[in-house]
């Protein structure tokens, strides 16, 4: 009898409790806390404290330029090509010493002056020489253009070993170059600087070559 008590207790019991599980969680007002949002930082700035400039600045774009006349001149030793030598020291006749250049290498112009040389600036420095001195200019000469070319005759004496040398001429030309820059956001309002420039440029519608010769 008291073992049958016991039972029905316990199924009251899971009766019970059955109910109280079924029930919706009673709801809490919770004092609830919102962060404010955070920005983007740039080495540890916000990136809306960040100044950045409103303008950028074009340029140089060429104006003018304004060659010195007195400056204008030929550079016959510019850029070496070649050298040649022949040795007579045991021959007791003179010796006439021609030389023809079998292969050269490109060599490059030379521009001095507190700008940057861009090809638009180089284009407009290049047809005021034009103007001036007259023939066209170019900036480099390409490998090989020498090839073909000759220098001598150098009559070598006897007994004595004889030198050629080869170089590039170029023209050289200084003067004042006027250039300008402008703000992107407000084009029309140029700011306008003027370098003291030197060019070194090679002759365009020929090679121009010098030639050094001796004996010793």
């Amino acid at each position: 009898m008291k073992n049958k008590i016991i039972i029905k207790l316990g199924v009251i019991a899971l009766i019970l409790s059955l109910p109280l599980s079924a029930q919706a969680s009673p709801k809490y007002n919770f004092n609830e806390i919102v962060y404010p949002s955070t920005e983007t930082t740039i080495n540890g700035v916000p990136e809306s404290e960040i100044i950045r400039p409103m303008d950028v600045l074009a340029g140089p774009y060429f104006d003018s330029y304004t060659p010195d006349p007195s400056s204008q001149v030929r550079v016959p030793m510019f850029r070496q090509i070649a050298s040649f030598s022949h040795d007579n020291t045991r021959n007791s006749q003179p010796f006439p010493m021609s030389v023809t250049i079998t292969n050269s290498t490109s060599q490059g112009s030379e521009w001095t002056g507190s700008v940057s040389f861009t090809g638009e600036i180089k284009a407009g420095i290049f047809a005021k020489i034009s103007a001036t001195v007259g023939g066209s200019y170019k900036e480099t000469r390409t490998t090989n253009e020498a090839v073909g070319m000759t220098a001598g005759p150098l009559s070598v004496p006897a007994y004595k070993t004889g030198y050629i040398n080869v170089w590039y001429a170029a023209q050289k030309s200084g003067g004042t170059l006027r250039t300008y820059t402008y703000n992107t956001q407000n084009p029309s309002v140029r700011y306008y600087t003027n370098h003291q420039v030197i060019t070194k440029v090679f002759k365009a519608d020929y090679v121009d070559l010098h030639s050094q010769s001796w004996v010793q």
